[in-house]
């Protein structure tokens, strides 16, 4: 499992990374939910993650348009 904690984002606060899903804790709510990963597999997931976080990009931009446009992540359970 790989984590990313301590992000910069003001909506996410933590994510993690197994070998099929994604579990994203939000800021706002603490709450905690879990989707699963469509059409793309953990380690391309890491390796964008990892990008975004280095290069002080958007994680809630990434993580929402992940959702929404890409559908890369389905939630399954909150």
């Amino acid at each position: 499992m790989t984590s990313f904690t301590n992000l910069t984002s003001s909506a996410i606060n933590k994510v993690e990374v197994n070998d099929s899903n994604v579990m994203i804790t939000y800021t706002t709510s603490g709450n905690e939910y879990k989707y699963a990963l469509n059409g793309i597999n953990s380690v391309d997931f890491v390796n964008t993650m990892n990008d975004i976080v280095q290069n002080g990009r958007s994680v809630g931009k990434f993580v929402n348009k992940s959702i929404k446009e890409d559908k890369t992540l389905q939630i399954i359970s909150i």
